[in-house]
């Protein structure tokens, strides 16, 4: 009986991930950088050049681009009902934000803020309406793998209202 090479697949589960301590999720991306320079032998490169040199992203910016796809699912009812139930529909003609889902108000951090309720509208306001309106899954999967979505999280609104 042959033995197959098993891949390491750091992204198993990893939405839930996405919202467990900080601390354990540099242990996440400490394991892949370690990966990383023991393929590549490397003991100099930082932990960007080997991820470039992979052509990987991060595990974060995986999360949240996992996040995005799921919320793409649910606006064109492609995800099963009980995940479209977590998310609320944006019904109002007048909204000014054109986004597809509002962003829920949260009482604590921990279960509000911290949470796919909140995350998934709030990142799929902020990516661009041309990526929202894509036709097909195949299409939005291949335009958000090629965005760095934490540089989008980072992203401050740059309205008048919201700078001062």
């Amino acid at each position: 009986m042959l033995l197959k090479c098993r891949k390491w697949h750091p992204t198993y589960c990893h939405t839930v991930w996405h919202f467990c301590k900080a601390s354990d999720i540099r242990k996440l991306e400490r394991v892949q950088e370690r990966v990383l320079r023991a393929v590549y032998n490397s003991k100099t490169a930082d932990y960007d050049e080997l991820l470039s040199k992979a052509k990987l992203p991060s595990l974060v910016n995986r999360r949240l681009q996992e996040i995005l796809i799921l919320m793409y699912k649910v606006k064109n009812l492609l995800a099963p009902k009980h995940i479209c139930d977590i998310f609320y529909k944006q019904f109002k003609n007048y909204d000014l934000h054109s986004s597809d889902f509002p962003i829920p108000r949260f009482n604590t951090v921990n279960y509000g803020k911290h949470s796919i309720r909140y995350l998934g509208p709030y990142l799929w306001g902020k990516v661009d309406e041309d990526l929202r309106n894509k036709t097909s899954l195949r299409e939005f999967k291949k335009a958000v793998q090629a965005i760095n979505l934490t540089d989008v999280l980072d992203r401050r609104c740059s309205c008048y209202a919201c700078s001062t």
